[in-house]
């Protein structure tokens, strides 16, 4: 067994992304950009240099089923989370600025 308690104390801000599928055509993340949204997220951070200490996690369902977007939640060490639904593409510049804020 490996102890990665050095590097999780790297991570300055972790993103959960739900990229859930739901069968028979539910409204599920997955179907919404959730995916999408996750890997132009990722992208975007190893294109800044900010994949060591920023990281995005796609999840499962994380209980905000609509037919608009996904589901984000942003994640920071002694402060509350961040949780935003009806997440898009359109919606990347501005959950950015959160993301990256210090």
């Amino acid at each position: 067994m490996k102890d990665i308690k050095s590097q999780a104390q790297d991570c300055k801000v972790q993103v959960l992304v739900c990229t859930n599928e739901r069968p028979g055509g539910k409204s599920c993340c997955h179907k919404f950009g959730g995916q999408e949204f996750y890997l132009a997220l990722k992208n975007r951070l190893k294109q800044e240099g900010l994949y060591d200490t920023h990281w995005v996690t796609r999840t499962g369902c994380l209980g905000f089923c609509n037919d608009v977007g996904t589901a984000v939640a942003i994640y920071r060490q002694n402060e509350p989370t961040q949780w935003f639904n009806e997440v898009t593409a359109e919606d990347m510049d501005s959950l950015w600025k959160e993301i990256v804020r210090e």
